[in-house]
């Protein structure tokens, strides 16, 4: 599955078209397959409204008939309040809990500023032995992680650097990578087998390494293009250049005839690093690329670290592998995370990166006693929401980013979260990584809402955190702001079966956003 951010699309693929905005950017998003079964039919709530905006709530529920909302395979729910006072504008079975994709993003966003701090950075040290006679380290060099989402190769290429320019010459050991700050369940047991190769569910590592400054950890680029003839191999390179020998290629992708379609596949078979290419590249077609997860991100990492020592003139005797480093051993460096949490913020939610939201779960689960896991860290966010005022009654978190579709939350806590966020010291960051409806670029400003709502008031206006499953969960929750100034934070989410609801979704935001309160 190949992206779409600047112009890649973030974690999801292209929904379905809506009413007021060209084809939508999602949010994180499994691929097509079967969906999981619905929660039961729950009766509808009547609307409760404010006194002074029944207007509106009349607009609303209009919007709410839609045939793809009010079907009877869609199970939904919407609340809209007043910024400013509380007041609800309309609620309708919002506290049905329903699997929210990634709106779970904002509790994990919240919990990590919260519990983590703002100016909160992953540290990476590398361990050796005291360097003897002649520039030897004897035995294994460590690299050890705690999480961070943003090491790139240029940074080992440093690590490498700075050792030879030390003056040593040999390492009569291995590299091997620490990675038990985390535990060793590096793939959520409630996700689906069906992703793993995708970038959008990379496993999950203490170590790893990124690709680019899109900071999706545990994942390689594979660039690819047509070949030089209909029926030859399509041509292709992998980025960091350093991870080819990590990974096996088996190139079965072939030039096609100009004008014909692509079919590009990148696919890892389970437990290894043998990545598939098939399908066809037309003649005539521009370089493209795709992202693809590695297993095991922390032998990945070392395996790199350790081709960079080489590069730079140091002997390496041994391989590279996974080990915890050895008591009598020093430690040579540390370093931090390129970005601060309160940075990393705008990918995370602009672009709604999966990754970014297990590595704040784990390293906030690494605070209670135990190597960063699951479990701990969706508690420790659970105890957060409700410390704030958050009522969590229903609620499931499997995993920090929704892609679980055990994940289940309620409109009514969603929006809940966003009021109470917005009297935390750093809620002017977390607001500001939020996508911004139907505005570029999509890197850094619109984000998984770039192409929604374009042409509407809420343009510019709405502020949201998007949450998709494909095929099965659409969900939009934030903030927006009506043409009279009148503010009002909302969330919907959507479980469903037949037809997409998202163009009510942004109708609805449309609505909100260009709505006076009538005098």
């Amino acid at each position: 599955m190949s992206r779409r951010r600047h112009p890649r699309a973030a974690v999801g693929a292209l929904a379905a078209t809506v009413a007021v905005a060209v084809t939508a950017l999602v949010g994180a998003a499994a691929p097509v397959g079967a969906a999981p079964a619905v929660p039961a039919v729950v009766p509808a709530v009547a609307p409760a409204v404010v006194a002074d905006d029944s207007a509106l709530a009349a607009r609303i529920s209009t919007l709410m008939q839609d045939p793809a909302m009010a079907a009877a395979s869609t199970k939904k729910g919407l609340r809209i309040v007043d910024a400013k006072t509380g007041g609800v504008v309309w609620t309708g079975s919002s506290t049905v809990p329903l699997a929210p994709a990634s709106t779970l993003k904002l509790f994990t966003a919240a919990a990590g500023m919260a519990i983590l701090g703002s100016g909160y950075r992953w540290p990476t040290e590398v361990w050796t032995w005291p360097m003897r006679t002649g520039g030897v380290v004897p035995g294994n060099l460590y690299l050890k992680g705690y999480g961070d989402p943003t090491l790139l190769e240029s940074d080992l290429a440093a690590t490498a650097a700075s050792l030879k320019a030390k003056g040593v010459t040999r390492i009569a050991g291995s590299i091997m990578a620490d990675t038990t700050f985390f535990d060793d369940q590096r793939y959520n047991p409630t996700w689906s087998t069906s992703y793993l190769s995708q970038y959008y569910a990379a496993q999950i590592s203490a170590l790893s390494l990124s690709p680019d400054t899109d900071y999706d950890a545990g994942t390689i680029i594979v660039t690819y293009s047509p070949g030089s003839s209909s029926g030859s191999a399509v041509r292709y390179t992998v980025t960091p250049a350093s991870a080819a020998p990590y990974v096996r290629i088996v190139n079965n992708a072939r030039t096609s005839a100009t004008g014909t379609s692509s079919s590009f596949t990148a696919t890892r078979a389970n437990g290894t690093n043998t990545i598939t290419l098939g399908g066809q590249v037309p003649l005539g077609r521009a370089a493209a690329k795709q992202w693809v997860t590695v297993n095991d991100p922390g032998a990945y990492a070392a395996s790199v670290l350790r081709l960079q020592l080489q590069k730079v003139g140091i002997t390496v005797d041994g391989g590279y592998g996974r080990m915890t480093k050895t008591a009598g051993t020093v430690l040579y460096s540390r370093t931090s995370s390129r970005l601060t949490l309160g940075q990393l913020l705008t990918p995370f939610l602009k672009l709604s990166n999966n990754g970014h939201a297990e590595v704040i779960t784990k390293t906030i689960g690494a605070r209670y006693g135990r190597p960063g896991n699951w479990a701990d860290g969706t508690a420790a966010i659970s105890r957060y929401a409700s410390g704030l005022g958050v009522t969590m009654t229903g609620s499931r978190l499997a995993d920090g980013s929704g892609l679980s579709t055990s994940d289940r939350l309620t409109p009514y806590q969603l929006v809940t979260l966003l009021q109470k966020l917005t009297t935390q010291s750093w809620f002017p960051t977390l607001k500001a990584a939020l996508p911004i409806a139907g505005t570029d670029p999509m890197r850094w400003n619109g984000g998984t809402l770039t192409d929604r709502m374009r042409g509407t008031p809420a343009a510019g206006s709405l502020r949201a955190k998007t949450g998709t499953l494909y095929g099965y969960v659409t969900a939009l929750a934030g903030y927006v702001t009506g043409a009279d100034g009148r503010g009002y934070i909302f969330a919907v989410i959507s479980n469903y079966s037949g037809t997409s609801p998202r163009p009510v979704e942004d109708r609805i935001g449309a609505l909100l956003a260009g709505w006076r309160v009538p005098r």
